[in-house]
């Protein structure tokens, strides 16, 4: 008996690892799309802020500071999805003796497009390619 048990534990052992490895490889990717676009302030171009996306179903989020002349890349593809899209302050580096600088909203912007709960933005990330325009209004 003992001799039997011993030759199924390679058996076994192989078994559990063959059908591991077939569950994870046979699982499905999560489609994802990147994102690049503008930001416009009353038509005209708007750079003072970091734009930032949030699917509130999912919790996926992403952001990329606003370059000069208004343009975006998010940097890393996202899952697709339905983002609200809002601003936050602009990344900046600390002060040379390392404390943070204080950071505000642009006060130029109306309030609601600095939120995710207030913002009425949505973007639809779809797979592949994605380009966008936020038109923020006053």
């Amino acid at each position: 008996m003992k001799t039997f048990c011993h030759s199924l534990m390679p058996v076994a052992s192989l078994f559990f690892a063959v059908t591991a490895v077939g569950i994870v490889g046979c699982s499905p990717s999560i489609p994802q799309g990147t994102l690049k676009g503008n930001v416009t302030l009353n038509g005209e171009p708007y750079e003072n802020a970091a734009i930032m996306f949030l699917d509130l179903n999912s919790g996926q989020a992403a952001g990329a500071d606003i370059d000069a002349g208004g343009s975006f890349t998010i940097a890393e593809p996202m899952h697709t999805g339905t983002y609200k899209a809002y601003l936050a302050p602009r990344s900046l580096p600390p002060e040379e003796n390392g404390q943070p600088i204080p950071v505000s909203a642009d006060s130029a912007v109306p309030e609601k497009y600095w939120n995710e709960n207030t913002t009425d933005i949505e973007v639809e990330v779809k797979e592949g390619e994605n380009s966008t325009t936020i038109a923020l209004e006053k």
